[in-house]
């Protein structure tokens, strides 16, 4: 069975909201918590529900965690056993002794590559830098061997991930709306990260073209990013000249936006430029660029990129390894249950 570890610990451009509106219940529960004058108080009365998904989210990875490492221990000491050996034994035997110890060139170059963050001369951390490569490739053999034997294990992963109902709408979409798989994207014009990731989800489209769509919406870190809301707007005006996926393209190939650029693209692009700049100066897109927003502080999206694979959460400039990892177990469980 392929590792189900994802990784979270990614570049996001976080915004922290300092005053929220109210969040609806995400997962219905009547059950009263306290009662007042008769009066039942539930989880929807709270107003925590952003929270509660954060914490949820937390508790579904510490299990994923300790599930890989517990499966990983059972299966070493599973093939330990065969061996007449322990599972550290055989660990030692099949992968540590056969580590290299990295060269003085490895070092060097490790060195010259990292020299403007370490801030220390090579003679004083040689010694670290081995170490540290050394135990680099201990730990990628290690996952390497333990991947080879899974291969020989019946493995069924029956923790369910948590999922947050997300309202697509008539938000833009690329690809079409009936794939069992769907990927709600929140995001900011003005986010590098966000800008990062998007080779990403083309390669995922290119992988998956009748199985996988996106669906694009806005949630710009305007405390951080002060063209980024203006940026969402000008990409809905181009919308309504069909051009939403080319001028969303050309934003992201920017690394610093201006007012500038937003009539420029559109030039480039051939739309009716007139039009164009009507209706962003008239605002007319606002409301639907605030309605994501608020859409995404409801959810307890307060950082971008963030995902949504049929509602499972997945933040951050990820790998196309992460994404494909619950695409594929989406895709599976369609397939398990009838689906297309």
């Amino acid at each position: 069975m392929p590792g189900f570890r994802l990784n979270y610990g990614v570049a996001v451009c976080l915004f922290v909201a300092l005053a929220l509106p109210a969040y609806p219940q995400l997962e219905s529960s009547d059950r009263p918590l306290a009662i007042l004058d008769g009066e039942p108080i539930t989880d929807a009365d709270l107003d925590i529900e952003p929270k509660l998904l954060d914490l949820r989210q937390q508790a579904y990875q510490a299990r994923l965690e300790g599930l890989d490492k517990l499966i990983t221990q059972r299966i070493v000491e599973k093939e330990a056993a065969k061996r007449g050996v322990t599972g550290r034994e055989l660990l030692r035997k099949e992968v540590d002794d056969k580590i290299a110890d990295p060269t003085h060139e490895e070092i060097e170059e490790f060195y010259r590559k990292q020299k403007s963050r370490i801030n220390k001369p090579l003679e004083e951390i040689r010694q670290q830098i081995g170490v540290f490569l050394r135990n680099q490739r201990l730990t990628e053999a290690r996952n390497e061997f333990v991947e080879g034997l899974k291969k020989d294990s019946e493995i069924r992963l029956l923790l369910s991930p948590p999922r947050v109902p997300v309202s697509v709408g008539d938000s833009p979409r690329r690809g079409p709306a009936d794939t069992p798989v769907t990927i709600v994207e929140f995001s900011d014009f003005q986010c590098p990260y966000c800008r990062r990731v998007q080779p990403t989800l083309i390669s995922i489209l290119e992988k998956y073209p009748d199985k996988v769509s996106l669906v694009y919406k806005d949630l710009p870190l305007r405390s951080i990013h002060p063209e980024a809301q203006k940026a969402a707007e000008a990409a809905r005006c181009s919308g309504e000249q069909g051009n939403f996926w080319e001028y969303h393209d050309a934003l992201f190939e920017i690394r610093r936006i201006t007012k500038d650029d937003f009539t420029k693209i559109a030039s480039d692009l051939e739309l009716d430029t007139l039009e164009f700049v009507a209706c962003l100066d008239s605002g007319k897109h606002k409301p639907t660029v605030d309605a994501d927003f608020d859409q995404a502080m409801q959810i307890g999206a307060q950082s971008t990129p963030v995902f949504y694979i049929n509602g499972i959460q997945l933040k951050g400039a990820q790998s196309i390894e992460a994404f494909i990892q619950i695409i594929e177990a989406e895709l599976s469980n369609a397939t398990s249950t009838g689906g297309e």
